[in-house]
């Protein structure tokens, strides 16, 4: 029995041994290709300056991917990003052009039959004609109707005319592209008006998406979508209804082969059907309760169905029904596919960063690129503005960059999951990162590479921040039964300094924003709406909140730069409450005692700013101004601007970021569509725009001497600017 015993312990082990060494074996190839992908990464920076934004000194990222298409005659493969139109050749993955840089959001794009021209419709209303072999802006058509943006268009197979769709007026335009004039097809709206240039298409509700088929392949008819799940056939020439279809069940996605006599249509995790148009009938269903898609994509010739089932590419074969072949490669969730013209070949793009092509008739990579798709989940810079980090959404990998020029500087590679935070100590010496739902820390001397691991509460580290002495590091997460550990490291020894557990009824939750100097460690809880403070020097500890009764939302919430005065936008949720979403409350940290209310802002406040003398407090709202207050006084200077008070669309003159220079002389004021704008705090006036960005700004930047400014968007974006730089 002793003998069975010891031979099960030691296979036991052994198994132990040997699935360790696999492991480790795993982990190793994981880390030589993500070096490999890296560089990659680096030898594509160059094509990343293309266009640069006037101002801009460097950009960071190609831009958030939207879409993919092949030209006709598959020689270039058109992808579409929130800063323009990236022209690759579809070989080599090499980029050839950047068409439409800076132009706004991008709806839709359509190649002419012989690829050598590409359409261009853009949210901000204009239809841009280029030339995809030499890069050259041919044409841009407008009009006061497109204001609201231009959803679709489509260059006809005769290459000459260009259909523009801007569903906000539902109506169809015919442009003559090489005379540059809208064509003269008389028509009637329905209100018995003629109009012999406007094509009025009514239920024209186009929520099939930016980049999902919409025309017929012959370019005679086109497809709407009703409120009432119904889809309508139109004849593009006379206007005239052909057919409707009522698909049920409806669907979160839908999909159009190129001929529109198939449309594929499924919801979360439930089968796709497939319906015939001519009939109006549902002639088969593909049968999989995986599909974790934001697409359905038919190939050219209509036989092939690619959908994202279970973290993997699956191509269907709509004859037969059954799945042809499943592309397994990526790391993370793949964003858009296209087919290539001759049905052979896949291309898709995944949040990994990674352009990968794929055989469809042996189900083979045949190629990787790495360096698309490049998107930000954090970005931060070191308090002395020498170096800032970012980290990719899903990214296993930080990167280190010079705030003064944009040039990479290192990377730090050592998670097996995916970066959930990071942090740089002031003087950018140590970073210290954490990863997801795990106790450890890694703490990283970034000048020699030296990896320190801490371990963090019991189940996992929630966050992490530096001291402004950068000594110390805090960490916080769940300790188990929902209780919550602070801990505090000595950033020299690794050593634990201070450890207190919460309880569920103290609470801690996650902060909407942190103090931390070698006498107060101090946050505000996004949840739970507590002012938490701990004094460094006595161990004692307070949880404050005024009126723990009322359910409250966090709108945003500032320490001042010496830790003394907490600004708080809160939103009360109750029905019977009014509504506080414009007021700013500020509040003594130390005694938790409100010091007063500040008054003013007609709309909801969505972003707060301090000086750095601790004097002056800016905050933006929805109601398109910028309020400057006086912290002793409570009085405010007003900043806005006629272009944005006369701006319609939606977010115009909204503010989603502030941010004073290091010397308090400029306000940097980042728009949520995408333009910096710097603002003189002496005098009030405006000192220059930079435009560059197509999305939000999620964060901005000065570097010490104020002299250079890095603003982060939603558009997957890093943009250096030189501010001393000549800008009208």
């Amino acid at each position: 029995m002793k003998s069975l015993y010891s031979n099960r312990l030691f296979m036991s082990m052994l198994t132990g041994v040997i699935l360790t060494v696999i492991g480790g074996i795993y982990y190793l190839n994981h880390l030589e290709n993500e070096r490999t992908l890296e560089k990659e990464r680096n030898i594509r920076l160059d094509y990343k300056q293309w266009h640069l934004p006037e101002g801009a000194k460097a950009r960071i990222g190609a831009g958030t991917i939207r879409a993919m298409q092949y030209s006709p005659d598959g020689k270039f493969l058109a992808v579409t990003s929130d800063i323009g139109v990236w022209i690759l050749d579809a070989q080599t993955a090499e980029p050839q052009h950047l068409l439409a840089p800076h132009t706004g959001v991008i709806n839709s794009t359509s190649f002419s039959s012989d690829g050598k021209i590409l359409a261009v419709g853009t949210e901000n209303g204009t239809a841009q004609i280029w030339d995809t072999v030499t890069g050259e802006h041919l044409n841009t058509f407008t009009r006061r109707e497109y204001y609201f943006g231009i959803d679709k268009v489509f260059i006809m197979p005769d290459s000459h005319t260009l259909v523009v769709v801007s569903s906000h007026s539902t109506m169809v335009d015919l442009w003559d592209i090489a005379i540059g004039e809208r064509k003269k097809t008389l028509s009637t709206d329905e209100n018995g008006t003629t109009d012999d240039h406007v094509k009025y298409i009514p239920d024209m509700y186009m929520n099939l998406g930016g980049y999902i088929n919409t025309f017929s392949s012959d370019g005679k008819t086109i497809v709407s979508y009703s409120s009432n799940e119904t889809f309508r056939f139109w004849d593009i020439t006379t206007r005239k209804e052909i057919k409707t279809l009522k698909a049920e069940p409806s669907g979160y996605i839908s999909s159009f082969s190129s001929d529109l006599r198939t449309l594929a249509i499924a919801r979360y995790k439930k089968p796709i059907h497939l319906w015939d148009v001519n009939s109006g009938t549902q002639k088969k269903t593909i049968k999989t309760d995986k599909l974790d898609s934001s697409f359905l994509v038919f190939s050219p010739n209509g036989n092939l169905l690619a959908s994202y089932d279970d973290n993997a590419i699956c191509i269907w074969d709509i004859n037969t029904n059954e799945e042809k072949k499943k592309f397994i490669g990526h790391k993370n969730t793949v964003t858009t596919v296209a087919f290539s013209p001759d049905n052979r070949t896949l291309a898709s793009l995944s949040r990994d960063n990674t352009l990968r092509f794929w055989d469809i008739g042996t189900g083979e990579e045949k190629k990787t690129v790495a360096g698309y798709g490049n998107s930000f989940s954090d970005v931060s810079i070191s308090s002395n503005g020498e170096t800032f980090m970012s980290i990719g959404f899903d990214s296993s990998t930080i990167r280190l960059w010079d705030a003064h020029t944009g040039q990479h500087a290192k990377n730090l590679i050592w998670h097996k999951n995916r970066v959930w935070d990071a942090a740089l100590s002031p003087d950018g010496s140590k970073l210290a990162s954490n990863t997801e739902f795990e106790r450890k820390i890694q703490l990283w001397d970034v000048n020699t590479g030296k990896l320190s691991k801490l371990k963090g509460p019991k189940r996992h580290v929630s966050g992490i921040a530096f001291s402004r002495d950068g000594e110390t590091l805090a960490s916080w997460g769940v300790a188990g039964n929902h209780n919550f550990a602070i801990q505090h490291w000595d950033v020299r020894t690794g050593n634990v300094r201070r450890n207190l557990q919460l309880t569920n009824q103290d609470g801690f939750g996650v902060p909407e924003d942190l103090y931390f100097d070698e006498k107060i460690f101090a946050g505000f809880g996004k949840l739970d709406s507590n002012l938490f403070v701990w004094d460094l020097i006595t161990g004692g500890y307070k949880i404050i909140n005024e009126d723990s009764v009322s359910l409250k939302k966090v709108i945003v919430a500032r320490f001042s730069p010496d830790g003394r005065v907490l600004a708080i936008v809160l939103e009360v949720l109750s029905l019977q409450a009014p509504k506080t979403a414009g007021n700013i409350v500020l509040q003594d940290v130390e005694t938790g005692a409100p010091i007063r209310t500040l008054t003013g802002h007609t709309d909801k406040i969505e972003c707060l700013a301090f000086s750095p003398d601790n004097r002056t407090l800016a905050s933006g709202s929805k109601d398109k101004t910028i309020r400057l207050w006086d912290i002793e006084t409570g009085s405010s200077r007003v900043v806005t601007d006629p272009s944005w008070t006369d701006n319609y669309r939606m977010y115009a003159g909204v503010a989603s970021k502030l941010a004073f220079s290091p010397d308090g002389k400029t306000l940097a004021i980042g728009m949520k569509r995408g333009d910096v704008h710097l603002w003189e705090i002496a005098t009030g006036a405006k000192k220059k725009t930079l435009r560059g960005h197509s999305q939000q700004i999620t964060h901005i930047f000065f570097n010490a001497d104020s002299q250079t400014l890095i603003s982060t968007s939603d558009d997957g974006t890093i943009l250096i600017w030189e501010l001393t730089h000549p800008q009208n």
